[in-house]
């Protein structure tokens, strides 16, 4: 037969009855419990089940060194803690008891008791313990985000580094504007992601904040040690206000405000390298390992991807907006509001992951078609900018002149259905008589010269231009801000991992 004790466990905790529901007579509907409670517990679970474990100890070991608890105390608890990391799962859930927390403590009171295990819970409530896991998982949910924009931009160094040289059209208003290369793009590319790693780490350090200690919203009465808890979990610095710690959200709408920004800029790329790889275009292909057929016509390669990409952009705004709507009603204190603003992050979370390596993923089977793609930027006018500074240089006319000028030009070429080659000496006589009343001699070589995509782009020589040495130096920076993004991300993990090794 049961002892006491261990019949004292069964009636209260084997039995049905939850720790803290004595307030309430009736169990929780089957529908509250199966439907709504439990698929909230198993996202718990999921996501924070060992950061769940990890917070506890810590707790412990505070507990133990406020002389809260005694030194024998406080092993049983965290021997009892490790048992339930070794032999919870997910099979264990059960929505009745409301959330992941007294889920995991239903599994240690009946390893270790109630008369220790309950010592545990000693000045903390689960808004604190909540407010803290939260902080956790989301931290290590910008770790990972980081990690797959730094493989984006390497990838993208990759092939600005392969075709640094292949000619480009540039667009404005998708139209064809001034001939940029490949590795030119590519650079753009790595410092728009540059500032969204940037909007990441400033995320992360209002992220990396602990709330725990704050009890419910008003402290304790009991010698809790805040400093020690953060030092313990890795945090690096302390949210002050017990109020702040569990009223507060606004950390995690910065991490999707940022994750927003990086999508919407990836979506903008993406678009980019959809149009590249249209017929019509023809700069670029993916290859078959990320496109698809179609179920009809034979001659189809789409490229899937880039569509996938695009949508889950999309998603993650969603969570942007669900999160802010979900917020904004609420009261300046904890309730299941903020649970649902979390449970939200997760799908734009794994939406703009999923984004991101699929990106990375298409670049590395992406190659361009380098003479198509020289051939548009030599036939669609795009070089004429240049000419309009030649006439500058040479002529001593102003820019303006020299633009009416290169413009009538154009139009006289393009009246005549003729080629961009047919803008010789000829035309520039006639249309500098026609705009400013005076003849512009230049040779048909110069023009030629002036006109062609290559030397048009090695013109172009200031801070930040497509010309090779701007491109060079660029280059150069990108690897170094990689590298950079490397080291604090290391940093942060490091800090936090080395943190636990004092817990386990």
């Amino acid at each position: 037969m049961a002892g006491p004790m261990f019949q004292q466990i069964i009636d209260i905790y084997g039995g049905g009855k939850m720790r803290g529901r004595n307030r309430i007579k009736s169990e929780m509907s089957e529908y509250f419990r199966d439907k709504i409670s439990k698929p909230g517990i198993v996202a718990e679970y999921e996501h924070g089940f060992e950061e769940m474990i990890l917070l506890n100890k810590a707790y412990a070991k505070m507990l133990f060194v406020q002389k809260i608890l005694t030194e024998e105390e406080e092993k049983v608890i965290v021997d009892g803690l490790e048992y339930v990391r070794t032999n919870f799962s997910e099979d264990d859930i059960d929505g009745k008891y409301e959330e992941l927390y007294f889920n995991m403590e239903q599994k240690l009171l009946q390893k270790i008791g109630i008369k220790v295990g309950g010592k545990l819970h000693t000045g903390r409530s689960r808004n604190d313990i909540y407010a803290t896991l939260w902080r956790m998982e989301t931290r290590k949910s910008i770790w990972g985000i980081c990690q797959k924009v730094i493989e984006l931009e390497k990838s993208m160094l990759v092939l600005a580094h392969k075709y640094k040289d292949t000619i480009i059209t540039g667009y404005t208003h998708m139209q064809p504007a001034q001939p940029i290369t490949v590795g030119y793009y590519y650079t753009a590319a790595i410092g728009v992601l540059h500032r969204d790693f940037a909007r990441l780490e400033d995320a992360y350090k209002r992220t990396n904040l602990s709330p725990f200690g704050a009890a419910a919203l008003a402290g304790t009465g009991f010698p809790i040690d805040r400093e020690k808890l953060e030092k313990l979990l890795g945090f690096e610095g302390i949210v002050i206000n017990n109020l702040d710690c569990v009223g507060s959200k606004d950390y995690l709408l910065e991490v999707e405000s940022a994750l927003t920004i990086l999508m919407i800029n990836i979506s903008r790329m993406v678009q980019d390298h959809y149009i590249w790889c249209t017929n019509e275009f023809g700069y670029a292909e993916v290859g078959g390992e990320v496109a698809v057929c179609s179920s009809i016509m034979p001659q189809k390669k789409n490229p899937v991807t880039l569509e996938m990409i695009r949508a889950k952009a999309a998603h993650v705004m969603g969570t942007f907006v669900s999160g802010c709507a979900i917020l904004k009603n609420t009261p300046f204190s904890l309730c299941m509001d903020l649970f649902e603003s979390h449970t939200e992050y997760w799908f734009g979370y794994s939406s703009s992951l999923d984004s991101v390596r699929l990106f990375t993923e298409t670049l590395s089977y992406l190659t361009f078609n380098t003479e198509r793609a020289y051939s548009a930027a030599k036939g669609n006018f795009c070089t004429v900018t240049a000419l309009a500074d030649f006439l500058v240089s040479k002529f001593d006319i102003s820019f303006s002149e020299a633009h009416d000028i290169v413009g009538d030009m154009v139009g006289v070429i393009l009246d005549a259905g003729k080629p961009i080659g047919a803008m010789d000496s000829g035309v520039l006589r006639t249309s500098s008589r026609n705009v400013i009343a005076r003849e512009l001699i230049a040779t048909d070589e110069e023009i030629i010269a002036v006109l062609e995509p290559a030397s048009n782009v090695r013109a172009k020589t200031n801070l930040g231009s497509p010309g090779e040495a701007s491109v060079e130096n660029m280059l150069y920076e990108s690897d170094i801000l990689i590298k950079s993004q490397e080291n604090w991300l290391q940093e942060k993990i490091g800090i936090v991992e080395g943190a636990y090794q004092e817990i386990v």
